[in-house]
């Protein structure tokens, strides 16, 4: 009794059929590692293969780091250093732009962090005519800025004081009437101003403003002083601690 060798005719069958494939794919090889052009693309994409395996991180944070990015930030307030209480400062601007160049995540947490301040220091200068430079404050060494304008000329006049007489006026809402009320009694007459000799010199009149909006019977508030030039336009000095109260009465019916 003959049986069939069924396993040995199944490995025939299969070797019959991949053998030719792997002779190919060998005479290929042989072509390319014996070939010098093969050989140079095979080494050279063998280097690119481990150089990105090696290196891969540290090329992504250096690309990521490389990136750099301008900023520019509008309306930044300034902060004067100055000795304000004996000089009167004139020149430094209200708000000023300021660029910010430097990877925009480091941008992104300085503002966020430490905020956009840009500084007047005035501490150093003299009297008279001043070139200062603004800076921006605590300004990490990876972010580079530009504020604009970076240069300005600043005055500094040294205040003297003077005294001014007060004058009353009565300020009243919807439906009300100056003549609803008596003149309003100030607790002083006369007020001190701090002042450069140039801005005391422009002061025409020296007014008590008394608000009396919303109300209909005697009453005592106190009152804000303005000064005006000529013109009416107000002048923006120093009161110091001046406090002046107004007492109002209702105007006595005839």
């Amino acid at each position: 009794m003959i049986m069939e060798n069924k396993p040995n005719h199944f490995y025939e069958v299969i070797r019959s059929i991949f053998s030719p494939v792997f002779r190919k794919f060998s005479k290929l090889i042989d072509r390319i590692l014996f070939n010098n052009k093969g050989m140079i693309i095979v080494s050279l994409l063998l280097s690119i293969m481990i150089c990105i395996t090696i290196d891969y991180d540290s090329i992504r944070v250096k690309l990521f780091n490389d990136l750099t990015t301008s900023v520019t930030i509008s309306d930044v307030q300034v902060n004067v250093k100055a000795d304000e209480d004996n000089y009167e400062i004139s020149g430094v601007p209200g708000t000023v732009s300021v660029s910010l160049t430097g990877n925009s995540t480091d941008i992104q947490v300085f503002r966020q962090q430490k905020g956009v301040i840009v500084t007047c220091d005035l501490s150093k200068c003299k009297q008279g005519k001043n070139l200062v430079n603004l800076t921006v404050d605590s300004l990490p060494s990876n972010i580079s800025a530009k504020v604009s304008p970076e240069t300005i000329e600043v005055n500094l006049n040294p205040k003297v004081t003077a005294t001014f007489s007060l004058s009353c006026e009565l300020l009243v809402g919807t439906g009300q009437k100056v003549t609803d009320f008596e003149t309003p009694v100030l607790s002083k007459k006369q007020v001190t101003i701090k002042a450069s000799q140039e801005t005391l010199e422009s002061i025409r009149v020296v007014k008590a403003l008394v608000d009396a909006t919303g109300q209909y019977d005697d009453f005592v508030t106190k009152a804000k002083l303005v000064a005006y030039d000529i013109n009416g336009n107000v002048i923006n000095v120093d009161f110091g601690d001046e406090e002046i109260e107004a007492s109002v009465t209702l105007a006595k019916e005839e």
